[in-house]
């Protein structure tokens, strides 16, 4: 975003950004906070709404590199990752604040190394892959997910050669048949194997994508289950407008049980082929579409998670066969939620770890995402 060079405009969106920030409570979804604000405060203009936003984003992109200082400095200081026509606006804005930040803007090149003790970074050190060490890049700051769908009536290949993957244009009107699913879930949907006759448990199936992208082969069956009565009617109905065949049940698999219930019928131990757990997780993959998280997240948290995941693991795998496969599936990029859970899973089951895939959003302009696949030995 370009901001004006009237040092008016620009101290009155600094302002507004502030107050905007100042009253943000996390983890509330940014985006949904920001519409309600500007709805209780009318005097906004759509042009200043949008600039407002921006600024406001823009300071969450600064992630874990702004955490020395208040919102007030942190705040002047993202401000210059925009495009301003006049960087002495920015400098007589700073001193009218009292803000002491020393930068060099004789070139209107902005060194943050000036600033800060090192480089921009989004994540706090020690908690990612190896693999996604890439994420904390400083220059990721302009990265952007895209929006993707699949279109379950088109039959030529989209991005990674998938069927139906493509770019959804934000303005699109979705028909059914086009139904929102990232690109980094539909690549991990394709390395799922399922048979004609094998019955597959989607176990935290949210609005049920992954088992929607899965039915339109026109393999299996499909079992779904979610804590949430909501979320699951959501699914039903997503797959019923796409004549998709499913049972589903609320189910919160962190709590042992002998047996599940979908529409009423039981189900014993030992009934799947095919389990797929894609479960909460931190969402680190997908922070830098919601990048609030970059500067508010909790990271003694995660272990909340992981104690989760591995109670729904050991809850779930007594209702697979033997032979079947286990799909364990997170959007984090956290080596505490994904390959250290790997290794709990090989250590403490008799199974054998077939794939482990983790998938670069950022490559891929998408999501991240990681799975491992296990078969149960006996």
């Amino acid at each position: 975003m370009k901001i004006s060079n009237s040092l008016k405009y620009l101290r009155s969106r600094y302002f507004s950004s502030l107050e905007l920030l100042s009253e943000y409570n996390y983890p509330t979804p940014f985006h949904l906070f920001s519409k309600q604000f500007f709805k209780a405060n009318k005097k906004f203009g759509s042009k200043d709404r949008r600039a407002i936003a921006d600024i406001c984003y823009n300071y969450f992109r600064m992630g874990v590199s702004l955490h020395p200082f208040s919102i007030k400095e942190g705040l002047l200081i993202s401000l210059l990752t925009h495009k301003l026509d006049n960087y002495q606006d920015w400098l007589k804005l700073r001193d009218e604040l009292g803000v002491d930040v020393n930068v060099d803007l004789s070139d209107n090149r902005i060194d943050f190394s000036s600033i800060m003790s090192k480089p921009i970074s989004f994540y706090k050190d020690g908690f990612l892959m190896r693999e996604f060490n890439h994420y904390n890049l400083s220059e990721n700051q302009n990265f952007r997910p895209k929006n993707w769908a699949k279109d379950h009536n088109d039959d030529e290949t989209g991005s990674l050669g998938l069927l139906g993957a493509k770019e959804l244009n934000v303005n699109e009107n979705l028909l059914p048949f086009k139904q929102v699913q990232d690109l980094s879930s539909q690549f991990l949907c394709s390395k799922i194997s399922i048979e004609d006759n094998h019955k597959v448990w989607d176990i935290c199936c949210g609005a049920g994508g992954k088992s929607l992208n899965l039915s339109s082969r026109k393999k299996g069956k499909f079992y779904l289950s979610d804590i949430r009565p909501s979320i699951i009617k959501n699914a039903e109905s997503r797959m019923n407008k796409m004549h998709y065949d499913a049972k589903y049940a609320e189910i919160d698999i962190s709590f042992h049980t002998d047996n599940l219930r979908f529409d009423n019928k039981k189900v014993n131990y030992a009934h799947f082929d095919t389990i797929i757990a894609d479960v909460p997780c931190s969402g680190s993959g997908t922070w830098f579409r919601t990048p609030e998280h970059f500067m508010n997240f909790d990271y003694n948290s995660i272990a909340n998670y992981t104690n989760r995941q591995k109670a729904i693991v050991e809850n779930a795998i007594p209702f697979l066969k033997v032979g079947g496969t286990l799909y364990y599936m997170t959007c984090s990029v956290f080596e505490e939620e994904n390959t250290n859970i790997k290794q709990w899973i090989i250590d403490n089951f008799s199974v054998s770890l077939q794939d482990e895939i983790m998938f670069d959003g950022i490559r891929h302009q998408s999501d991240a995402m990681y799975m491992a696949n296990f078969k149960k030995l006996d």
